[in-house]
């Protein structure tokens, strides 16, 4: 079986499908032929490999004149190198990408499927043969049909579970971390400074802070922010915090959610972003935006449940998240796609 992967996002890069290549790697163990595509803003069509050889991507040129956004690009160039690799399956990586409806309207017969990356709609969904989600949740509220029908999955993220794994005992430097970017208005960061008063905040991620809503916090020594670091970098300072409070207003399953989970910290995220991914009261709390800040101090003030709630959180990632997760979930779509015919 010839199985094909389209990272839909336009981009050069592949550290954000670190997730993904462990899949194909996995199907490919157990027989099956894999292969990455992906467009590029370069001239010349380009081939990387990736895990010591496991998966090799190409990248393509994009069609132009091209969109400036990445979710409007197209590549005639992919569908043509896609028609000569011949797979049996397309997994699309993210809806609502306008190179999904271009490859599928090509290539009519074709058989593809979606994994989620964040939007849950793409005018051609309706012929997919399977959906992989980021959470059970997820699945029931927007792919209810797939699920019902055994063709709706949970691929778990990908998590370095012994970079992440906490310290014990652990030195607390912050009360709460928060890791998102500065560049997007969803990341809400400024949602959680009412609390620098009372708590010290590790703000950390991308873009330059608003010096006129954060400048002041940063001043005062109550608000750290690192800037964007790698996750040798990253997490070491999140096992020095003490709770994750995930403040973004539009999100699937942040990834930055699991990495707080998996360094052993609880979470609390707004519900009506985050609909699943924990157990409410388990490994942290969703909530509205009008409860956060009460819930978060109920909850610092109590460190038997920081700690309880904290051993949780990481149990719940080692046993959902990770390789060994990712490549039982590649395992069982081999199964299925072996009976789908």
């Amino acid at each position: 079986m010839r199985i094909a992967l389209i990272m839909s996002h336009a981009d050069r890069a592949m550290g954000g499908a670190t997730r993904e290549l462990h899949f194909l790697r996995t199907l490919r163990e157990q027989g099956a032929e894999v292969a990455a595509f992906r467009i590029h803003a370069g001239a010349d069509i380009e081939e990387e490999e990736y895990l010591d050889g496991a998966v090799t991507a190409t990248f393509l040129p994009e069609d132009l004149p091209a969109e400036a956004v990445p979710h409007r690009k197209v590549s005639t160039a992919l569908v043509e190198a896609l028609r000569a690799y011949a797979p049996d399956i397309v997994l699309f990586k993210g809806l609502n990408y306008a190179i999904n409806a271009f490859v599928a309207g090509r290539m009519p017969g074709q058989r593809y499927g979606f994994i989620v990356g964040g939007a849950v709609t793409d005018t051609v969904l309706a012929g997919a043969r399977f959906v992989f989600g980021e959470y059970d949740e997820q699945l029931s509220t927007h792919f209810a049909g797939f699920l019902g029908e055994g063709r709706g999955f949970v691929l778990p993220k990908y998590i370095d579970l012994e970079l992440s794994r906490p310290p014990r005992p652990a030195v607390i430097d912050y009360d709460i971390a928060n890791v998102g970017n500065f560049h997007e208005k969803r990341k809400n960061q400024q949602a959680l400074l009412p609390l620098a008063g009372e708590f010290s905040l590790l703000l950390a991620g991308g873009g330059k802070p608003d010096k006129a809503v954060f400048g002041a916090a940063i001043a005062s020594g109550r608000v750290h922010c690192p800037g964007r670091l790698d996750h040798a970098a990253l997490f070491p300072l999140l096992h020095r915090s003490r709770i994750m409070v995930h403040s973004s207003t539009m999100d699937g399953l942040p990834r930055a959610m699991v990495e707080g989970m998996a360094c052993g910290l609880p979470v609390v995220a707004y519900r009506d972003t985050v609909r699943g991914g924990l157990e409410h009261g388990v490994q942290g709390f969703l909530v509205t935006p009008e409860e956060m800040p009460d819930t978060v101090r109920r909850l610092l003030g109590d460190a038997a449940l920081v700690e309880r709630m904290g051993r949780a959180a990481r149990a719940h990632v080692e046993a959902t998240h990770g390789v060994p997760a990712i490549q039982a979930a590649a395992r069982r779509f081999l199964s299925f796609l072996r009976q789908d015919r």
